[in-house]
C-alpha cells in the first residue's frame, strides 16, 4: 500500500522550530528601518535648504492649522494632529541655528474643515494637520496618509444588522466648491460611487416635492442625526471619527456595510512642497520605529 505523501510543511513562527524564522523576520524589520532611515537621512538636508523652510526659520514658528472639534485627532489642545504638529515643528526648527528649544516650535491656529484651504491659500498658516484628504486637490501638497478614516452607513440604534436596501439615505451637505479637500465632500463621493455600483438596492436620496426635486441632503451634523433619529431617513453616510465624535449624544448603530476609506495627510500650498514632504520623511520615520502606532493608542484611536 502507497503512502501519501507529505506536502511541505508551512513556515511556523512558534515553538523551537519558528525561532529561526522569527530571527530572520526580526532582522529584516531592522534593516528595514535602517534603510528608511537612511533615505530620510539623504532626503532632509536638501529639504531643509529650501525656500519654505528659510521662512519658517524666518518667522522662528512654523505656523500649523490644526481642528478644535474633533477628540483623539485635535480636541483641547491633544490629540494625534497636534502631536503630529508639534514634531513637525521641532524637526524643522532644530535646523535652525537661532532656534534654542526654549519656545514652542509650532503656532496652533484653529480652523474648520470649511476655513483650512482658505488659511492655507492666503499664507495664514505653513502647512495643515487638520483632516485634509489626501490627493483631493491639485492646489495642495500632500504627505503620505498619517491615518485612515472608514466612511460606512449609520442606522438608528438596534438596526444595525439591517441590509442596506430600499432605504432612505441621509447626507451631509458640502459647502465645498474648490475640490474634496473637506471630508464631508469625500462622504458624497463614497456615497455616490456606492449608488453606482448598487443601482438596483433601491436606495434614495432625493424625493419630489411641488415638482422639484428636493435631496435628503442636510446642512448641519445635528440636523443629520436628527432625520434619523426622527424616522425621516433610514440611514445616513459618516466617518468612524465622526461617529467617535458623536457617539454618547445620539444613539445609533454603525452598519457592517462600508462605502469605502480615505486617508487624511498633512497638507501644504502646491508653491511649498517641500513642507509637504518634510512631513513625509517624518511620517515614514515615526511608523517604522513604532511611534506613530504608539499614538493611536495613546489617543485611542481605531487601525483596524
Amino acid at each position: 500500500m502507497k503512502q501519501k505523501k507529505r506536502g511541505r510543511r508551512l513556515i511556523t513562527f512558534k515553538g523551537e522550530e519558528g525561532k529561526r524564522p522569527r530571527q530572520i523576520l526580526a532582522a529584516v524589520g531592522v534593516l528595514l528601518v535602517v534603510l528608511i532611515l537612511a533615505s530620510a537621512l539623504r532626503v532632509e538636508p536638501s529639504l531643509m535648504s529650501s525656500a519654505e523652510v528659510a521662512t519658517v526659520h524666518d518667522n522662528g514658528v512654523l505656523r500649523v492649522g490644526v481642528r478644535t472639534d474633533m477628540p483623539g485627532m485635535a480636541f483641547e489642545g491633544d490629540g494625534l494632529e497636534v502631536a503630529l504638529a508639534q514634531l513637525l515643528a521641532e524637526r524643522i526648527l532644530s535646523y535652525d541655528e537661532a532656534w534654542t528649544g526654549e519656545r514652542d516650535a509650532a503656532e496652533l491656529v484653529p480652523v474648520t474643515s470649511m476655513s483650512v484651504a482658505s488659511k492655507l491659500n492666503d499664507g495664514s498658516i505653513d502647512v495643515a494637520i487638520a483632516m485634509m484628504p489626501r490627493n483631493a486637490s491639485s492646489a495642495y501638497s500632500y504627505s503620505s496618509a498619517y491615518y485612515v478614516d472608514t466612511c460606512r452607513f449609520v442606522t438608528r440604534a438596534g438596526e444595525g444588522g439591517r441590509e442596506i436596501k430600499n432605504m432612505k439615505i441621509g447626507w451631509l451637505q458640502s459647502a465645498s466648491t474648490s475640490g474634496l479637500y473637506v471630508p464631508s465632500a469625500c462622504f458624497n463621493a463614497r456615497l455616490n460611487a456606492y449608488l453606482e455600483e448598487h443601482p438596483d438596492d433601491g436606495l434614495i436620496t432625493t424625493y419630489k416635492y411641488n415638482e422639484e426635486t428636493i435631496s435628503y441632503a442636510y446642512a448641519s451634523y445635528d440636523e443629520l442625526f436628527g432625520a434619523l433619529l426622527s424616522g425621516e431617513v433610514d440611514a445616513i453616510v459618516l466617518s468612524d471619527l465622526y461617529l467617535d465624535k458623536y457617539e454618547g449624544e445620539y444613539e445609533f448603530d454603525r452598519s457592517e456595510t462600508v462605502l469605502g476609506a480615505f486617508s487624511y495627510a498633512v497638507a501644504s500650498s502646491s508653491s511649498a512642497p517641500a513642507l509637504a514632504s518634510l512631513a513625509d520623511v517624518l511620517l515614514s520615520e515615526l511608523r517604522a520605529d513604532g511611534t506613530l502606532d504608539a499614538l493611536y493608542q495613546k489617543y485611542g484611536l481605531n487601525t483596524d
